[in-house]
């Protein structure tokens, strides 16, 4: 058997466009720069802008005994020894990009933390909430109280002041009964 194919009638006037191909441009690699190392010296690693107006520098350095330490506040200054061996083995491009990197790695971190703040502070209202709950349903005049309707709402009550408030009208309705 063969297939029979079928053609659909274009209405005159209009014509029918193949869809361009997506083109997904390859990002451009950072060009790395040509340049010798004395042996002796630090290396330089993660170079970055602290700073809004770009004036201040941070970057680590790493020792030949491989100790690292954090050298901050370098001045963009063409004077200062620390700035020339970067501008000597960095590109801005990179020194941009590790800037960027630097930014996008506080603004995750300062969410993560007010994250946790948040789930901490839910917590610590849950367990409040639960404590006063609680210590109301321990206490005998609440425990063999008729009040069966407060009872079951101090036990619904999802906030510290609305559990304190049926606790203390089921403690008020047993006093009045009591008298």
């Amino acid at each position: 058997m063969t297939e029979q194919q079928r053609y659909a009638k274009v209405p005159d006037g209009m014509e029918i466009k193949k869809p361009d191909p997506e083109q997904n441009p390859q990002p451009k690699p950072l060009k790395v720069k040509d340049f010798t190392l004395d042996p002796g010296l630090p290396i330089i690693q993660y170079p970055h802008y602290v700073n809004n107006a770009k004036t201040e520098l941070s970057c680590l350095l790493v020792r030949p005994d491989g100790m690292a330490t954090q050298e901050q506040k370098i001045p963009k200054d063409e004077n200062h020894p620390l700035y020339r061996d970067i501008r000597n083995q960095f590109t801005e491009e990179e020194i941009l990009t590790n800037t960027a990197r630097e930014v996008q790695i506080q603004t995750s971190r300062n969410k993560a933390m007010e994250e946790a703040k948040t789930q901490a502070d839910r917590e610590e209202l849950r367990a409040k909430l639960w404590e006063v709950k609680s210590e109301f349903m321990d206490m005998d005049v609440v425990k063999n109280s008729n009040a069966k309707g407060l009872k079951r709402s101090l036990r619904k009550s999802s906030t510290y002041f609305e559990a304190l408030a049926y606790g203390c009208a089921i403690l008020i309705k047993e006093n009045e009964t009591s008298e």
